[in-house]
């Protein structure tokens, strides 16, 4: 079992490498912006809309004390201007200040819940009488390769229908506009 275990894992990562080498297409011009591959030789730049951080009580808390606050990343309007086809392997070239940095600890990709007018991702709840639990946005997974100069080669496999984001770099680090800078397409 243990072996099988290497051998896909090894199968895997060398399909990735491979798949990372026929890619022709070059790097985004600056750094945090990302390239959805449409093909080996061509890609299309994803939209980066600004979000903001809310939190808020459940009515409970404020009748009896006791219930939950959560804070959720937020973005107006329940659709990206960007698409993606689900179901296969989605390919995306997202680029950094360099690529020497395991790309798992700064580049977080996961898929938003619509909800009226907005699409949200839950970050942290606390309750009275519970543990606090926070997200560590990594919910989608995915397999990286060092690509060009800065850039890192990401496979997403299996996607399904929805709303996702990426996140590249500190989460809490905020910008000018009081909010923070999230790259997102839409999978149909």
């Amino acid at each position: 079992m243990k072996k099988l275990f290497i051998s896909l894992i090894v199968a895997l990562t060398s399909v990735t490498g491979t798949m990372a080498q026929s890619i022709k297409v070059a790097e985004p011009e600056f750094a945090e912006e990302t390239l959805l591959l449409t093909s080996n030789s061509q890609g299309v730049k994803l939209s980066r809309e600004n979000g903001t951080i809310k939190t808020k009580a459940g009515a409970s808390l404020y009748l009896t004390g006791i219930g939950k606050v959560k804070s959720r990343l937020t973005l107006k309007g329940i659709k990206s201007t960007s698409k993606a086809v689900g179901g296969s392997t989605t390919r995306l070239i997202i680029k950094a200040a360099d690529n020497k940095t395991d790309p798992n600890s700064f580049i977080s990709v996961f898929k938003f819940e619509v909800k009226g007018k907005e699409r949200r991702y839950q970050l942290a709840e606390a309750g009275t009488l519970s543990k606090t639990e926070s997200n560590n946005l990594s919910s989608v997974e995915y397999n990286a390769k060092k690509y060009g100069e800065s850039s890192y080669y990401i496979v997403l496999e299996g996607l399904t229908a929805g709303e996702y984001g990426i996140v590249i770099g500190d989460p809490n680090h905020e910008n000018t506009k009081n909010g923070m800078k999230v790259t997102t397409f839409t999978v149909e």
